[in-house]
């Protein structure tokens, strides 16, 4: 009987420590399980962190290049803009002496033409009787600017050095009539012959005094004026 109890005994020590064993090797395993487990969970968090900064580098790297290129763009553009810019001031400014020139050369045209003109105008004023004789003046209908008549040349006179002629206005054969004297200058010769008046208007010829052909030297038919 006393065999038997300590079999039990024995027996029961043995699956005990048999199941102490196992479940220490079973503890090892697990806690070996979990260091693999977290070992390959940091592994697992670290090269996740890795990719992201690699990510995040790539990501800074493609940033700055794009802002750079953007710089480039902009000051590239900026410069585009500077040129064109330039290129229409200049084209402005040589437009504007251009046309500044082009007005000046008009003036000076302009000068020029009335220059000549008046110049013609004197000579004609002047000279339009070169080589002509008394007898070629006297008969001549002389009118104002406006066509109107004033009267016909009567004489051509001396008048204190001056070449004068005498316009006789108004009256009838003679009688009435208002014989004035101007100076040949202020006539110029059209192309029928007509003496035109220029200076002295028909009214002012009536208000001056008649001439007093006595008291000057008249030319003669035949002589130059």
């Amino acid at each position: 009987m006393k065999r038997l109890t300590l079999k039990s005994t024995v027996a029961a020590i043995a699956i005990t420590s048999a199941a102490a064993a196992w479940a220490q090797t079973d503890l090892n395993a697990d806690a070996q399980a979990n260091v693999t487990a977290d070992t390959e969970a940091t592994s697992t968090i670290d090269k996740a962190l890795e990719d992201t900064g690699d990510a995040l580098k790539n990501t800074a790297n493609e940033v700055g290049n794009a802002v750079e290129d953007t710089s480039e763009a902009v000051a590239e553009t900026a410069e585009e803009t500077y040129d064109a810019a330039t290129d229409t001031a200049q084209s402005a400014a040589e437009q504007t002496d251009a046309e500044v020139n082009a007005e000046a050369t008009t003036e000076a045209q302009t000068g020029t033409a009335n220059a000549d003109a008046g110049a013609t105008t004197e000579t004609e004023m002047v000279d339009g009787f070169s080589g002509m004789t008394v007898a070629d003046v006297v008969g001549q209908r002389v009118i104002e600017a406006n066509g109107e008549d004033v009267g016909t040349v009567n004489h051509v006179i001396e008048n204190g050095g001056e070449t004068e002629v005498v316009i006789g206005m108004g009256g009838f054969l003679g009688i009435g009539r208002h014989d004035v004297a101007v100076p040949l200058e202020q006539l110029t010769q059209g192309a029928d012959g007509t003496l035109q008046l220029s200076g002295t208007t028909q009214e002012e010829l009536k208000l001056m005094p008649e001439v007093d052909l006595n008291a000057v030297t008249t030319l003669s038919d035949d002589q130059s004026i």
